[in-house]
């Protein structure tokens, strides 16, 4: 085995039959190694703050499904709890309770397989958005990145949520993209659903019309990794414009340039929400954009320090001395156009839009023609931890009208006096959301953000006493309250 070994929380014998299957090099008992597993992700760092999140016991790398089928009943027979973990962009997994459970590795297995002709990819466990629309966007082809951006797993994201900006142009409902899955059970069985019972090369859709087994791994979110583990799927690709998107920059100080005759960032200004409320409508029902949501104040803050090495301090800089009187005047919708037949489809749709932003009293903001997050994997983090951390992220999914109302009790909840102090203040903004489906349905997450710094019990200078108590109360009552009691 790698590493220091130490068969604590784990059997000896349970970790060399783990270790007949993917190889010394590729298992772990080091409490080194485990602990780099202990607490990341998106959403999760407050558990490990309250100290209640464990790294694991072990750490295996397997490199097939069939060596993932073999280790889930190894798993089964010593009675050792797992848990899968791709890319970790976004880690559902990472917090667990226990000392004893075996955390599966999957970065291995980030193999993936184009059809061009019939517009779908087949990809491994840990092939994130970046990789896939590195090969994708050469084709004309996209899929669906998320709010977090391309440095999460394609397979897992769509497993867990698989919602993201493009979801105005293509379905929400990951399943609805999926083709072919292939699944190894919690039993450790291996699984081919979708066309894949026509051969282990029929990849092209689900398995026909109505109710389908892949309702077992997905509803409107998934299992988060509790129902076995998904090695290999099809997800369907979308036309794009073809024209090359320009990378710029090294590392989290880079972007990539739009081609703007064919695809076109728009930033707009308003004074009432209710404008900005029609001029959505209006919009979606114009049937224009690509991408369509509201984003809150701050995040042009975020835009602003480009992802520095300093840039938190430099965000405190500008959002302090930003008032509520400002970010009232300044409620912000931003659009990506796209011409998808070509630059007379996105000239038409800009002039749609800036009537209709004229007509409902919006004013154009400066755009820059470039992007950070939406295509590949950049500086997308920047926006999910402007305090340190990720904080908390809530979302809701319902109507426009359900959407606002959510918000606005958000708004007024997280200002009163027991958490006003706690996180960062919108400065009475309101939570980011979005279109969905043309404007069918909207979504909306809300976020809780506190200072990674008084959070830390470790950092005796600036921790906050009872602030990981408070927040971790936030998380698990305050933020679902809100989302049920609005109808999301």
């Amino acid at each position: 085995m790698r590493g220091q070994e130490v068969f604590v929380n784990i059997s000896e014998d349970a970790c060399r039959a783990l270790e007949n299957i993917v190889g010394s090099e590729y298992l772990s008992t080091d409490p080194v190694v485990c602990s780099a597993y202990d607490g990341r992700g998106f959403d999760r760092q407050i558990f490990y703050f309250n100290e209640i999140s464990r790294p694991p016991a072990a750490v295996a790398l397997p490199d097939t499904t069939e060596q993932v089928a073999r280790m889930v009943k190894v798993c089964n027979r010593y009675k050792i709890p797992f848990t899968p973990m791709s890319s970790y962009g976004m880690a559902f997994g990472g917090p667990n309770f226990r000392d004893d459970f075996l955390l599966i590795d999957l970065k291995r297995m980030n193999r993936m397989w184009l059809d061009e002709k019939n517009q779908y990819v087949v990809l491994e466990s840990a092939v994130n958005f970046a990789q896939m629309h590195g090969e994708t966007l050469k084709r004309g082809l996209i899929g669906c990145v998320p709010g977090g951006g391309g440095g999460a797993s394609v397979l897992a994201n769509s497993l867990v949520n698989g919602m993201g900006l493009f979801n105005y142009r293509i379905t929400f409902a990951a399943q609805r993209r999926w083709n072919g899955i292939e699944w190894v059970s919690p039993e450790g069985e291996i699984y081919r659903l979708g066309s894949l019972v026509d051969g282990d090369d029929s990849w092209y859709w689900q398995d026909g019309p109505g109710p389908n087994v892949s309702g077992l791994l997905h509803g409107i979110t998934g299992w988060g990794g509790a129902m076995g583990i998904v090695t290999k799927m099809s997800t369907k690709l979308y036309p794009f414009p073809p024209e090359k998107l320009e990378p710029e920059g090294i590392g989290y100080e880079s972007h990539v340039k739009l081609p703007e005759e064919r695809v076109k960032w728009l930033n707009f200004s308003f004074t009432r929400e209710e404008d900005v409320e029609k001029a959505l409508r209006e919009i979606t029902r114009a049937r224009i954009g690509f991408i369509v949501n509201r984003v809150p104040s701050f995040w042009r803050e975020i835009a602003k320090t480009r992802g520095d090495m300093a840039y938190r301090n430099r965000f405190w800089e500008l959002w302090d001395n930003t008032t509520r009187e400002e970010v009232s005047e300044r409620r912000i919708m931003r659009i990506l156009l796209t011409g998808r037949s070509g630059t007379a489809e996105l000239e038409y749709e800009e002039r749609v839009l800036l009537d209709i932003i004229a007509e409902n009293n919006g004013t154009v903001l400066r755009a820059r023609q470039e992007d950070e997050a939406s295509f590949f994997a950049v500086n997308s983090l920047g926006m999910w931890q402007p305090t340190g951390m990720f904080g908390d992220c809530d979302t809701g999914m319902e109507s426009l009208k359900a959407i606002r109302a959510m918000g606005e009790k958000w708004r007024k909840r997280e200002t009163e006096p027991e958490y006003v102090a706690d996180f960062l203040d919108p400065k009475g903004d309101t939570p980011w959301y979005m279109a969905y489906n043309m404007g069918r349905l909207y979504y909306s997450e809300l976020h809780a953000w506190p200072d990674a710094a008084q959070m830390d019990r470790g950092d005796m200078m600036v921790h906050k006493p009872g602030l990981e108590g408070r927040f971790m109360r936030w998380r698990v009552s305050e933020a679902a309250k809100i989302i049920v009691e609005t109808g999301n």
